[in-house]
């Protein structure tokens, strides 16, 4: 559910905030929105207010889909189930605007050293990611990215989700 507010900034507030928002790939509500939160969680701490000790805002949800970070813990146990030594979430799922739903999740991947059974492997963590997230699934191998500007693209907005060691 949301709701609309009607709010009164400044011209110079509004450009910086839109300018920003353009910077992190929020709309200019998921902006107002993400910062509310941080100020509620006690990330940011305006000058000349009082504020008892507060939780720290988690700096992990920045950078993800509020639809797809629920499910990191399941997609990084699913990765690893399937022999991924490197996993990102990019596309859609790493827009941190609560208005964009992803239709997809795209999955920039990695896998171990071990290549028996790959494409078994590659299949299954296809179909199981797809029944766990309950949308389609692309799995991209981050070495078979050959595009200059697309491999730019994943590099600017990828999320790493881990990285074997």
């Amino acid at each position: 559910m949301t709701k609309r507010l009607n709010i009164t900034l400044s011209d110079e507030v509004v450009a910086r905030a839109d300018a920003f928002a353009r910077s992190e790939r929020y709309t200019r509500s998921g902006l107002i929105a993400a910062a509310l939160d941080a100020f509620m969680s006690g990330g940011a701490q305006p000058v000349g207010v009082a504020r008892e000790e507060a939780t720290t805002y988690a700096p992990e949800a920045v950078g993800l889909n509020p639809a797809i970070h629920p499910m990191v813990p399941a997609i990084i146990a699913v990765c690893r189930r399937h022999g991924v030594a490197w996993v990102a979430l990019v596309g859609s799922s790493t827009q941190p605007d609560p208005a964009v739903v992803p239709r997809d999740v795209d999955l920039l991947v990695e896998f171990g050293p071990d290549l028996e059974g790959l494409g078994y492997r590659y299949l299954a963590l296809v179909e199981d990611l797809e029944r766990m997230t309950g949308r389609p699934v692309d799995i991209i191998e981050r070495e078979a990215v050959q595009n200059p500007y697309m491999r730019a693209e994943f590099e600017r907005t990828q999320v790493v989700l881990y990285e074997a060691p």
